[in-house]
């Protein structure tokens, strides 16, 4: 154990998906959904992110199984940035805000089962 302390309050789920992380306004390219739980997302990134930086985000989920994809939305603060050898970075982001297009696809990815399709 590496001493630190779970801090997350609510379970996180590992994504299974493609889940395109873009920063809202110019739409430039942050990375990708690591995993995420109702109050935090984990993102992969090409650059470090400050600890305390306030982003505003647009997730873009890709499911070409089902040939559809789903946009939500939230503003986030990062709590933390970490490095991923060989040269990504980790980021840890207390959600704020989420639409509820994303509250319903972080359920999604909560689920063992996949979704029906209605």
């Amino acid at each position: 154990m590496n001493g630190h302390t779970e801090q997350r309050h609510t379970p996180r789920a590992d994504i299974s998906s493609n889940v395109s992380v873009f920063q809202q306004g110019d739409l430039s390219y942050l990375g990708l959904l690591l995993n995420c739980s109702d109050e935090g997302l984990m993102i992969s990134t090409y650059e470090a992110i400050e600890p305390g930086t306030e982003l505003n985000l647009e997730l873009v989920d890709v499911r070409p199984d089902l040939d559809v994809h789903r946009t939500g939305f939230c503003q986030a603060e990062v709590v933390w940035s970490k490095p991923i050898p060989p040269s990504l970075y980790s980021a840890g982001c207390r959600m704020k805000a989420p639409c509820n297009t994303l509250n319903g696809m972080i359920r999604s990815y909560q689920k063992t089962e996949p979704d029906p399709v209605g």
